[in-house]
């Protein structure tokens, strides 16, 4: 594995790391959080039965690689035994020496780390049938090669940054606010927000002193032509490609307690059943040029 530093294989092909999942599996996920399982008999001298790739969204890099390692391969022991002399000792060692035997539980788990590349492995306690879609033989366990957020963020962290700035410059000279309060708290979606969802902005401090955890905002520019929705964390400027379509939705109780919800891409804010605050927001989105307001009915089942 000494080109893991590099980049990842998958059978006999090599991809630098920051090669976009698009390139790597085109045509098999369109939008959203990607993944899917490409063919691979074989990576880093171990036969394995299929990789599974993850990347952000397709257009990000693949940034997760787990090999299900092939039972007809080299034995568990031999594998780790050769991982230590290629990597060295692991800096984290996990044995549960009661699940040999026991093919539904992970008798041994190991973490390497590379710079940007973290390394782990982990095997089962017995061969169990493999979890790929087309049952294609027993595994041993699984391999897991990942490069971190913050390499795979660089090439995107400058064209973020950017949209933010012009959003701090937007909430300057704000024309209009108009503030909302809901019934729960509103957590701050993951970062980094370049890779998972950069539509996402910081909201600026103007627009987050005047909304509290519980607040959200939709507010102009000084020209009034630009609309954003904000919380205290979290901002998405409307009427781009992904942020024209508004989806308010109204669940009314059943086995669930209902709720109130405004859903703008990723961008979300939810509030108990018959929220006064989502629908005075909803009435006022569909005032802005430009957006399409999509209402949902439904029983919280």
């Amino acid at each position: 594995m000494d080109d893991a530093a590099q980049g990842f294989r998958i059978g006999d092909s090599f991809f630098p790391w920051g090669t976009l999942f698009e390139l790597v599996a085109p045509g098999t996920v369109d939008a959203g959080y990607a993944s899917t399982e490409l063919p691979c008999a074989a990576a880093y001298g171990f036969a394995t039965v299929y990789v599974a790739i993850t990347a952000p969204r397709p257009d990000r890099p693949v940034m997760g690689l787990a090999y299900e390692l092939a039972a007809s391969g080299a034995a568990p022991k031999g594998i780790f035994a050769r991982l230590v002399i290629r990597l060295g000792a692991p800096g984290q060692v996990e044995r549960e020496e009661e699940n040999a035997g026991n093919s539904s539980a992970v008798a041994l788990h190991a973490r390497w780390s590379r710079g940007d590349t973290a390394i782990a492995l982990s095997l089962y306690g017995a061969p169990r049938p493999s979890d790929d879609s087309e049952g294609s033989g027993n595994s041993i366990g699984v391999l897991y090669v990942n490069w971190s957020d913050i390499a795979a963020s660089a090439p995107f962290i400058g064209a973020w940054r950017a949209a933010n700035a012009r959003l701090a410059q937007a909430a300057a000279s704000a024309a209009t606010v108009h503030t909302f309060s809901v019934a729960y708290p509103i957590d701050p979606l993951p970062g980094p927000h370049c890779l998972h969802h950069p539509e996402i902005l910081e909201t600026p401090p103007p627009i987050a002193a005047r909304i509290g955890p519980t607040g959200f905002a939709l507010w102009s520019d000084a020209a009034g032509t630009r609309w954003h929705l904000s919380t205290a964390a979290d901002s998405i400027v409307l009427g781009g490609p992904d942020s024209s379509a508004v989806q308010v939705m109204e669940i009314e109780p059943a086995k669930g307690g209902g709720f109130a919800m405004i859903e703008v891409g990723p961008w979300s804010v939810r509030s108990a059943w018959r929220s006064r605050a989502i629908a005075d927001a909803a009435r006022a989105l569909e005032k802005v040029p430009g957006l399409t307001v999509t209402r949902h009915k439904g029983h919280d089942v």
